[in-house]
């Protein structure tokens, strides 16, 4: 399948890291421009959305980011290949890559995206599985994990979002892959478990930031509940009778609430 890699004119130095990554496994791939957001503002071309978004306000990096994105799905509609992969220049990968993009015969039939990255949050997968390549599994996904450093993407789909996406008001990760936005509705999803690829943000043990700056990280605010802070004695009280529900209801619904990990 076809790769496409996502990166910034501004930063050769993450291209060069990602082609002797990809050199070094054999793979070829397609560099995608992306999009600077300050350039937009340079050229007076940034647009504003025409409804507001249900996550935060997009920024200029985050508005780049989505329009990277939109090219990758246009070429990808436009190929004759049914899959592709889409890639941002600042992940780390496990084993196995070669063995994973070298055929799409393990994808299944009604998958139109499978997350390949994992940003080390919980989030709700069905426990059935299908075999995947490299000793992994597939499994639905069906809660909110956001994060679009590694997918991969059928033709099918590539088309769809592209359509849906004509207006956009939330970040790409947020309209893909969050239940409350627009394009995760219209999609299939897959988890891939464990997953292959991971941010360098959440690269190092705990989400410790690594060697790779975020471009993105000043745009998005830290989400904050509406409901008022519990003292820590309630927090430490309501924990297990949380956790014991969250089991209880995921099981009842034949689901599996976890930190996908990264291997």
């Amino acid at each position: 399948m076809n790769i496409y890699l996502i990166n910034l004119d501004r930063s050769p130095e993450r291209l060069a890291r990602m082609a002797t990554i990809f050199g070094g496994l054999g793979l070829d791939f397609t560099r995608i421009p992306a999009v600077d957001g300050a350039k937009l503002i340079a050229e007076g071309k940034l647009r504003q959305p025409e409804r507001a978004g249900l996550i935060y306000q997009l920024g200029p990096g985050e508005t780049g980011c989505f329009l990277s994105h939109r090219a990758c799905w246009e070429a990808i509609a436009s190929a004759e290949q049914d899959h592709a992969a889409v890639f941002e220049d600042d992940v780390h990968f496990g084993s196995g890559l070669v063995e994973l993009l070298s055929r799409d015969d393990w994808i299944p039939a009604d998958a139109d995206v499978v997350k390949l990255e994992t940003t080390r949050v919980h989030t709700l997968i069905e426990r059935k599985h299908v075999q995947a390549p490299a000793g992994r599994s597939l499994k639905r996904l069906r809660a909110a994990h956001t994060g679009t450093s590694g997918y991969i993407i059928s033709k099918a789909a590539a088309r769809k979002l592209f359509d849906l996406s004509k207006d956009f008001a939330d970040p790409v990760d947020q309209f893909m892959f969050n239940p409350a936005c627009t394009g995760w509705a219209h999609l299939t999803t897959y988890q891939l478990a464990p997953a292959i690829c991971i941010q360098d943000m959440f690269f190092e043990a705990g989400g410790v930031a690594g060697r790779i700056a975020s471009t993105l990280d000043n745009e998005r605010p830290e989400l904050k509940s509406s409901k008022k802070k519990m003292s820590k004695p309630l927090r430490e009280l309501i924990r297990p009778l949380q956790k014991a529900w969250w089991f209880v209801d995921s099981r009842m619904r034949g689901l599996q609430r976890l930190r996908v990990p990264f291997g």
